[in-house]
């Protein structure tokens, strides 16, 4: 294991009195030409056409001397609000604008419809294939799969097995390394393909944490071998993760509605869909205790409720003639199933309520979504899907400073997030990402730098979880284990 990224690699950035984005750098040695100005060229149409390049690393102890000592600069946390917001990001897995923006409208989503009044809100447009990991490390990376090296769920080992994507297979520096490497502190919860946890300026709880399965959260813990890795960074905060993970109190007014609801269709399995309800809360508390633990500057969370239930459930919403006779319910079940759907948006917006509580106005508060929903039939009781261009919009809410009021989003696709996230915390834009920020965080310059290839990503040694073969069950359960060879290249779609 090493050591954590800190400020080993980084830069520094800060405002100036004439509230220009200021740069410094400096080179472990000079060399010619270094420092000019540039043009911003990203491989997508641009959107900024000037900007001023930054690159190099920084010299540790000298060079942070100096820089704390620059006027706006530095851990002044009694101006530190007022000079650069906080960043929270939440990922709901599968919420499709067809669900989301009529409930909003009809106000069964109070607190989207609250972002989207504050901010800008419409579809975020994705890439084919529809498959999440792919998706949530572009989103974390800017960066394309064959770039990220995370293309599927799985993927075959030489002697056949077939295992999960880990840590260790993304190529390039996300968001929480990038962050950390500028001085910033970072909490990541639940994102896709995070175990093994790597060493950030903050607290990382990877997707190796919260059993998929139906299993005694105590006995898992308690079960532990000593030999399994690590399931968040630093270990010394495991005993307060678990401690969230185990609290038995409910973080809104809500309470499952699928265990006990006998009017679903018949042929749902309604202990694995109560499991979506419980997860999701276990991971709202676990964000919530490491927010009030350390406040980062920025949060990512993930939830996957949502995309789990529409499995299930997305058929009650759609017309019964597209389904075989075993997965068409009667008009009661129906209706209960598509209540059930509803309300787990419903419940999923109250969560997203909670996780807002403590952020300020002039915060960044962003909620997007992979992708959306479409018929499909799968491992026979399935009716739910996201295969085609129908399915391939997810949704983007994005409110904060600078961001217009009760807006639309515009043509924002999953490449803008990455940079849209960067620009927003005042720090440069990488050119080797695909696109750059999205048009709700403005036109002006942006700073920008070649690449941030170069920061050192640090890990836990990649031992078994014990978590791994809940994960493959449950991934299978939902089908998404078929395809033994996934395409390598991202389908690129136009904007919405």
């Amino acid at each position: 294991m090493g050591s954590r990224v800190g400020m080993a690699w980084g830069w520094a950035t800060c405002r100036g009195s004439s509230n220009r984005m200021i740069s410094m750098e400096k080179d472990m040695e000079e060399r010619p030409g270094r420092g000019a100005a540039r043009t911003w060229s990203p491989r997508t149409t641009p959107r900024i056409t000037r900007a001023r390049a930054i690159r190099g690393a920084l010299a540790m102890t000298a060079t942070v001397a100096m820089l704390l000592a620059v006027p706006g600069c530095g851990p002044d946390r009694a101006n530190s609000d007022k000079a650069q917001p906080r960043i929270l990001i939440i990922g709901i897995d599968g919420a499709s604008p067809r669900v989301t923006f009529p409930m909003m409208k009809a106000g069964k989503l109070p607190h989207l419809a609250k972002l989207a009044a504050q901010g800008v809100s419409g579809p975020l447009r994705s890439i084919l294939p529809l498959y999440s990991p792919r998706i949530w490390n572009t989103i974390a990376t800017g960066r394309t799969a064959p770039e990220h090296g995370i293309p599927a769920f799985v993927h075959e080992t030489p002697d056949g097995e077939r295992t999960l994507y880990l840590s260790s297979d993304r190529r390039v520096p996300a968001l929480w390394n990038i962050l950390s490497a500028a001085g910033r502190t970072v909490g990541v919860v639940n994102w896709w393909t995070t175990y093994p946890p790597e060493e950030i300026n903050g607290v990382m709880v990877s997707d190796h944490f919260f059993p998929e399965q139906i299993t005694t959260f105590k006995k898992f813990f308690k079960d532990r071998k000593a030999s399994e890795g690590a399931l968040l960074h630093p270990v010394s905060w495991a005993p307060r993760a678990e401690e969230r993970l185990l609290d038995p109190t409910h973080p809104t007014d809500f309470r499952d509605f699928l265990l006990d609801n006998e009017a679903l269709p018949h042929w749902l399995v309604r202990p694995t869909l109560s499991q979506q309800f419980v997860t999701d809360e276990k991971i709202v508390r676990v964000a919530l205790g490491l927010q009030a633990d350390y406040r980062p500057d920025v949060l990512m969370v993930y939830l996957p409720g949502i995309d789990r239930v529409s499995h299930w459930l997305w058929g009650n919403i759609e017309p019964a003639e597209l389904y075989p006779p075993n997965v068409q319910p009667n008009d009661d079940e129906r209706r209960a199933g598509a209540e059930a759907l509803h309300n787990y948006y419903a419940f999923t917006d109250a969560l997203i309520g909670r996780l807002v509580e403590g952020y300020g106005p002039e915060d960044l508060i962003l909620v997007v979504s992979d992708h959306g929903f479409e018929a499909g039939v799968g491992l026979t009781v399935l009716t739910g899907s996201h295969n085609t261009l129908k399915a391939v919009d997810g949704i983007l809410f994005a409110r904060g400073r600078g961001i217009p009021a009760d807006w639309p989003a515009g043509p924002v696709n999953v490449y803008e997030i990455a940079p849209s996230i960067l620009a927003f915390a005042g720090l440069p834009v990488a050119r080797d990402m695909v696109a750059g920020p999205a048009p709700f965080i403005g036109q002006g310059e942006f700073e920008s730098v070649a690449s941030y290839d170069e920061i050192p990503i640090e890990r836990y040694a990649p031992a078994k979880s014990g978590n791994e073969e809940d994960i493959i069950e449950h991934l299978r359960a939902l089908g998404y284990l078929e395809e033994k060879t996934p395409p390598q290249a991202d389908e690129r779609l136009p904007a919405p």
